[in-house]
C-alpha cells in the first residue's frame, strides 16, 4: 500500500508539473504576442524623395531586400500585402503581410516617415504594437540614410486599396512564436543614435548587405546553414555560408552567379527556396569577401 501511495504522489507531482508548465507556456505565448510599447520613442527620420535616393530605395527594396517579391507581394499585388490561413496539425495561424503602399486607409498613407522607419528597423507599428514575423532584427542594420531612401521609395509608390486582416493565431501558434520557432522576436532595442551607411568595397558593407538580405532566416544566425524548421525530408538543407562549407572552394564569380541566377558552380539549379537577388556585382563581392572572413564552422545539425 505504501508503494502505491508513493506512486500516486509521484504521478500527482508529474501531472501537476505538466499542468503548471502548460499554463506557463500559455501565459507566455499570450503575453509575447503583439506586445505594446506605449512609451517607445520615435527616432527622427524624414523620407528622402530626391531622385537619387528614391533610386537607392528602389534598389534596396527590389533587388537587395526583395520586398517587392517576398511577403508583401506574395498575393498578387505588389507591396499591397495579403493573408493566408495556415492549418497544420494543432497550429492554426493567419499569416498576414501588411499593405505597405501609400494608400491612406489600408496602407501606410496615414503613417509618419518616422513610424514607417521604426516598423522596418524596430518591429513596432504605428500604434506601438510589436509586429509578428517581420525580420526587423536584420533590417535594424539599415542606416539612417538608407531607411530614409526606402521610405522615400514607398511614398513614391502607386497607392493600392487592399484591406489586410490582422495577424492572428491559436494558442499553440502563439506559444511557438514566443519560443522562436518562426524566427527571432522582431522587436529590438530603440534606435537612439545615427547609423551610417558602410562604404562599398569593405567587409562592413558585406556584413551590412547580409543583414539586409535576411540571409540568417534560412542559413541560421551563425550562417552555417543546416536543416530548415518544418522542412520535409526531401528538402535540401540551407548551405553553410562560412568557410566551413563548400563556399571555401568557390570564387566571387561563382558566388555572384549562384545568388543572382540560382546556378551552382557545378551547373545544377539551386532550389526555388533560394531567392534570386539582383544585388550589384560590387555588393555581392563584398558579401562574398565578408563570408570568407568568417570562422569556418561545421554545418548546423
Amino acid at each position: 500500500m505504501k508503494v502505491l501511495k508513493w506512486i500516486g504522489i509521484v504521478l500527482a507531482v508529474v501531472v501537476g508539473g505538466v499542468i503548471v508548465a502548460a499554463a506557463g507556456l500559455a501565459i507566455y505565448g499570450s503575453v509575447k504576442f503583439k506586445p505594446t510599447y506605449a512609451d517607445r520613442p520615435l527616432y527622427p527620420i524624414t523620407a528622402d524623395a530626391s531622385p537619387e535616393r528614391i533610386a537607392r530605395g528602389k534598389y534596396l527594396m527590389e533587388e537587395a531586400i526583395l520586398c517587392t517579391e517576398a511577403c508583401h507581394s506574395e498575393f498578387g499585388k505588389t507591396l499591397a500585402g495579403g493573408a493566408e490561413n495556415i492549418n497544420e496539425g494543432p497550429v492554426s495561424f493567419v499569416f498576414a503581410a501588411s499593405n505597405i503602399t501609400p494608400e491612406q486607409n489600408t496602407g501606410l498613407g496615414s503613417w509618419s516617415d518616422a513610424e514607417i522607419a521604426r516598423a522596418i528597423r524596430e518591429g513596432i507599428d504605428q500604434d506601438g504594437v510589436g509586429l509578428v514575423i517581420m525580420p526587423s532584427y536584420n533590417y535594424r542594420a539599415l542606416s539612417d540614410e538608407d531607411v530614409a531612401a526606402v521610405v522615400g521609395y514607398l511614398r513614391d509608390f502607386e497607392p493600392v486599396v487592399n484591406e489586410v486582416p490582422a495577424v492572428d493565431g491559436n494558442l499553440v501558434a502563439k506559444i511557438l512564436l514566443a519560443l522562436g520557432m518562426f524566427g527571432p522576436d522582431p522587436v529590438g532595442d530603440p534606435i537612439t543614435e545615427k547609423q551610417a551607411t558602410p562604404q562599398q568595397g569593405t567587409m562592413e558593407n558585406g556584413a551590412y548587405m547580409v543583414s539586409l538580405g535576411d540571409c540568417s532566416a534560412c542559413h541560421k544566425a551563425n550562417l552555417a546553414g543546416g536543416v530548415l524548421p518544418f522542412s520535409s525530408p526531401t528538402d535540401a538543407p540551407a548551405a553553410n555560408l562560412t568557410p566551413g562549407g563548400e563556399l571555401a572552394f568557390w570564387t566571387a564569380e561563382d558566388f555572384i552567379q549562384a545568388v543572382r541566377e540560382g546556378v551552382h558552380p557545378g551547373g545544377r539549379t539551386l532550389a526555388d527556396g533560394m531567392p534570386r537577388y539582383g544585388t550589384t556585382d560590387e555588393d555581392l563581392t563584398d558579401i562574398f569577401n565578408y563570408l570568407m572572413s568568417l570562422p569556418p564552422l561545421p554545418t548546423n545539425e
